[in-house]
């Protein structure tokens, strides 16, 4: 199954729950895929290469420039974390470059080329995640036309909770335009939550009655160990402590529901 994780909001935490979810599947055994759609390249770093390592690199840009099917697998490249379950994580790279496909999005089928350098590539994945960047321009609506479902991470906040409603009816209004009538939101996952602010106890609460049985549980909790380890480019699960155990359980939940999701579809 591919997920595009969305959010019309940035800050929303995309690429931490993608990577934390991709920790945690590849931790049981699941082959997963991490396509990078944000010229950003967050996602290409935080596995562990440097803009400089990206020169030579086939990445998402060529990708969808290439506009042949299959072409996605000239891209693949192994994470560069230092874990035995890093060989179970695969990643399309990104780099700035991408921006450069934004201009073809009035080409007729511009919104199908990842779809088609994706076709065939990910049938050796468990999971493949498509990382979007905060909009819902041409690079997210190619990662929408490549998707079978949409995650939606939110901070329990207003404009973040907003965000997370566009994608829900955006997908509602064009879906079908993307060639995936039946793509929707499947799931929203509550990140960097603070129970000492009553504001994110109310929006927790907005977010149950927006989106109903969508709002996976447990919410991801604020905590500095979970940013550092983003920082440092390495995986959640190799921190130490009480804190990030903590996390890992969290996160071992939510895979849970992806994986349940998974069998549901």
């Amino acid at each position: 199954m591919r997920y595009a994780i969305a959010n019309n909001k940035g800050g929303a935490g995309k690429t931490t729950v993608a990577l934390c979810l991709a920790d945690a599947l590849a931790a049981r055994g699941r082959r997963v895929l991490m396509v990078d759609m944000d010229p950003q390249a967050n996602l290409t770093r935080r596995l562990g290469y440097a803009e400089s390592d990206l020169s030579s690199m086939v990445t998402t840009s060529e990708v969808v420039r290439e506009n042949r099917t299959g072409c996605a697998a000239e891209a693949v490249i192994g994470c560069r974390w230092s874990v035995p379950w890093a060989e179970r994580i695969d990643l399309v790279p990104s780099r700035f470059d991408l921006e450069n496909r934004v201009p073809e999005a009035g080409q007729l089928g511009a919104h199908l080329r990842l779809a088609r350098g994706l076709d065939g590539v990910t049938d050796d994945y468990d999971v493949v995640f498509l990382d979007c960047p905060p909009s819902l321009g041409h690079l997210t609506q190619l990662s929408f036309a490549a998707a079978d479902g949409v995650i939606a991470p939110v901070v329990a906040e207003y404009d973040h909770v907003a965000g997370a409603t566009r994608v829900r009816d955006f997908l509602t209004a064009s879906a079908q335009h993307l060639d995936r009538p039946s793509l929707a939101l499947v799931g929203v996952i509550v990140n960097a939550q603070d129970r000492r602010r009553g504001l994110h106890t109310w929006h927790l609460g907005s977010l149950r009655d927006l989106f109903g049985d969508l709002v996976w549980t447990p919410p991801v909790p604020s905590r500095s160990v979970l940013a550092e380890a983003m920082d440092a480019a390495e995986p959640l699960r190799a921190q130490t402590g009480s804190v990030a155990r903590d996390l890992v359980t969290i996160f071992d939940e939510l895979a849970d529901r992806l994986e349940s999701t998974n069998a549901a579809a």
